[in-house]
C-alpha cells in the first residue's frame, strides 16, 4: 500500500474533529506529492483540515506489533491552529515520556499521548516548522512502553513546497 492510501486514513482521523458534525464534509481531497511528503485536505471552508505528512526513511531500533509511524503538519481551519506538529509512533509510548524531534542542533520535546508526540502551543510549533523548513532531515526518538527506544528518521526533502499547498488550501 502506498503512502497515499495510508495517509489518507490519517486524514480522516485528524478530520473527525473538526467535522464530527459535518461527516458529508469529511472526504479526502489529495492536493499532491512533493518529494518524500504529501499534502491532503479533509473538508471545506471553515471546516476544512490540510496537513502533509511522511514515512520514515528509516528505522533504528524494533518494537513488537508496531503500525505505521509519520511524521504529520496539520492546519485546522475552525480552531484557527496552524501548524500543529504530530510524530505517530505506530505504538503505545511509556507513560510519562517525550517524543524527541532533532532537526539539525534543535531538539524538541513533544508531549507524548497514547501513540503520539505533539508540538505543544503556537511558539514551540512555529519554531519547528521553522526549523523543519531549513533542515534535511528530523529525527524522531520514541520510548516505547516495553522495549529499548526507537529512532525514525524523516527527509525533509519537498517539506517547504508541500507546507506551500496546505497553506494555500487552507488560506493560511
Amino acid at each position: 500500500m502506498g503512502l497515499t492510501m495510508r495517509v489518507t486514513i490519517l486524514a480522516f482521523a485528524a478530520a473527525a474533529c473538526a467535522v464530527a458534525a459535518h461527516p458529508a464534509a469529511a472526504a479526502d481531497k489529495f492536493l499532491g506529492r512533493f518529494a518524500k511528503w504529501e499534502a491532503h485536505q479533509a473538508g471545506t471552508g471553515a471546516d476544512a483540515v490540510c496537513f502533509i505528512a511522511t514515512l520514515p526513511a528509516k528505522t533504528e531500533g524494533k518494537v513488537a506489533k508496531r503500525g505505521e509511524a509519520t511524521l504529520m503538519i496539520a492546519h485546522f481551519v475552525k480552531r484557527k491552529a496552524w501548524g500543529q506538529v504530530q510524530v505517530k509512533a505506530g505504538f503505545a509510548l511509556k507513560k510519562g515520556s517525550n517524543v524527541e524531534l532533532a532537526i539539525g542542533d534543535k531538539r524538541f520535546k513533544l508531549a507524548a499521548d497514547g501513540t503520539t508526540g505533539f508540538g505543544e502551543g503556537t511558539k514551540e510549533n512555529a519554531d519547528i516548522l521553522a526549523a523543519l523548513k531549513s533542515g534535511k532531515t528530523a529525527t524522531a526518538t520514541e520510548i516505547p512502553a516495553t522495549g529499548p527506544k526507537i529512532v525514525d528518521s524523516f527527509s525533509l526533502d519537498g517539506f517547504a513546497k508541500a507546507l506551500a499547498a496546505i497553506d494555500n488550501a487552507c488560506k493560511k
